[in-house]
């Protein structure tokens, strides 16, 4: 006999599994199985944008208390919780964005579009006959006369050293990177323009 949980256990528990979990339930297990472990608590509305003008302030001011850790008791888990998901979702988001932002700064001065090396000229090439000829040219091999036949060759290649990638060292904790994408405010003087100049 099974009891089921409460609505705000089971919501959170749904919260708690990350899309790995959530993809792997749902290959691996067995559909009346899934059914029975993941009851799909009634789909969330969406907020009203008079609501959201209306809590603007108060989100604000909550997002501020969350960010310098001053939590009340008064305060849901669910909402720390919530809360913790998305800073740690936004600091993946930022860190990616600065070092796909840093590795580009090495190719920038690469010519844009494709080149193809002297030897493929490719400007001849009227249809697809010539292009299969091209391709699939024949190859004649001369076949040694006798006396090679009998002597062995041997021939010795240099070995190449082998030239592995390094991987790049980025510093995500450069000062530059920390209000990177923050939007100028007309109204006050910005700190970190002061820190540029």
């Amino acid at each position: 006999m099974t009891t089921e949980q409460p609505k705000e256990n089971n919501v959170k528990n749904v919260n708690q599994f990350n899309y790995v979990d959530q993809l792997t339930l749902e290959c691996l297990m067995n559909k009346d199985q899934y059914s029975l472990h993941m009851k799909k608590p009634t789909s969330c509305k969406k907020i009203n944008n008079s609501d959201r003008k209306f809590y603007k302030k108060r989100i604000y001011d909550l997002t501020k208390q969350l960010l310098n850790n001053q939590t009340t008791e008064k305060m849901f888990p669910d909402v720390v919780f919530s809360f913790e998901t998305y800073i740690k979702a936004c600091v993946e988001y930022f860190k990616v964005l600065d070092k796909s932002d840093i590795l580009q700064q090495d190719y920038q001065d690469l010519p844009e579009g494709e080149q193809f090396p002297a030897e493929l000229n490719t400007d001849h090439i009227s249809n697809s006959q010539e292009a299969d000829q091209l391709m699939l040219r024949t190859i004649k091999i001369q076949e040694p006369n006798a006396l090679e036949k009998l002597v062995k060759r041997t021939s010795t290649k240099l070995k190449k050293p082998m030239i592995l990638p390094r991987e790049k060292e980025i510093n995500l904790k450069d000062p530059n990177l920390k209000n990177k994408g923050i939007r100028k405010k007309n109204n006050i003087t910005n700190k970190y323009e002061d820190e540029k100049k």
